[in-house]
C-alpha cells in the first residue's frame, strides 16, 4: 500500500470468517465495511447527546461550590 504523506493510515481491527484482522484505510474509519466499525461509529456518536439533559447552570454552580469546599493542594517540592 502506498499513500501519500498527508494522507492518515487507519488500522481498524474486524472479524472475518471468525478470524480477527486488521483493515487498513486511507479514508474515513467509519467507511470501512463491517459491522464492528459501524457499532463503534454509532457508539462514538451516540455520546455527543449524552449530556444535552444537562442543565449546564446548575452544573457549574456544583464545580465552584466542590472547588471552594476542597482544600487547596499543598506546595509540590522538586
Amino acid at each position: 500500500m502506498t499513500t501519500r504523506p498527508e494522507q492518515p493510515l487507519t488500522g481498524i481491527l474486524v472479524e472475518e470468517d471468525g478470524q480477527r484482522v486488521v483493515r487498513y484505510s486511507t479514508d474515513d474509519p467509519a467507511a470501512l465495511p463491517g459491522p464492528a466499525a459501524q457499532a463503534r461509529l454509532q457508539a462514538a456518536l451516540g455520546v455527543i447527546g449524552a449530556w444535552s439533559d444537562l442543565d449546564w447552570d446548575e452544573f457549574s454552580r456544583d464545580l465552584d461550590r466542590i472547588r471552594h469546599e476542597s482544600p487547596p493542594t499543598p506546595p509540590i517540592e522538586v
